[in-house]
């Protein structure tokens, strides 16, 4: 299903992407969004503005489209719902009401800015949440197994490898300070 994203309505929402990735450019919001639920997706990046000195080329699967001078990207935005011959396999992400009440008299599917964002918020939790597992367990993999004679050094230099040192220590873990009761702190001592 064709997205057609308002991106300066989306860019100037705040408060719902997480803070590493808050703040985000045109071209970090399509790299966001090529890493979401929706990267399968054809997408319509609509900006305001002419398209000196910003992004010009198609990144994976968005087309980024400037409005040019004079004319607004929510002009352009209803125009392209107005000609779709589809619109209900067409999805509108805006945060501008009017634009929305047009997708929406047209039967498109629609989102709002903030709802798209927590949206891929949830999407880069989830990968960076997997991200950290795998590596834990890659971590963990890479680790080389002691060979015996390691195991037997270091028996050897914690005094692990004499049979009477080691009933020592087992007595002494039963025995310690740890199995006794501790004095009570809420009555004081006797002072004598």
């Amino acid at each position: 299903m064709p997205l057609i994203i308002d991106v300066n309505n989306l860019l100037h929402v705040t408060g719902v992407l997480p803070a590493e990735i808050a703040g985000p450019n045109e071209q970090e919001m399509a790299d966001l969004i090529l890493q979401s639920r929706f990267r399968d997706e054809a997408i319509c990046f609509v900006c305001d503005g002419p398209a000196r000195g910003r992004q010009r080329a198609d990144i994976g699967s968005i087309v980024f489209h400037y409005a040019g001078t004079g004319v607004t990207a929510d002009s352009v935005i209803a125009q392209m719902v107005e000609d779709c011959t589809a619109p209900r396999r067409m999805t509108v992400v805006s945060g501008d009401r009017a634009i929305l009440k047009h997708a929406k008299r047209r039967r498109c599917p629609t989102i709002s800015c903030e709802e798209f964002l927590e949206l891929l918020s949830r999407d880069y939790a989830k990968r960076t949440r997997s991200k950290r597992k795998s590596n834990s367990h890659a971590d963990r993999s890479t680790i080389d197994p002691l060979t015996q004679s390691q195991i037997d050094a270091w028996k050897k230099y914690f005094g692990l490898d004499d049979a009477t040192k080691l009933e020592s220590l087992s007595r002494a873990a039963r025995d310690g300070p740890a199995h006794k009761k501790p004095h009570d702190r809420r009555t004081p001592r006797r002072l004598d």
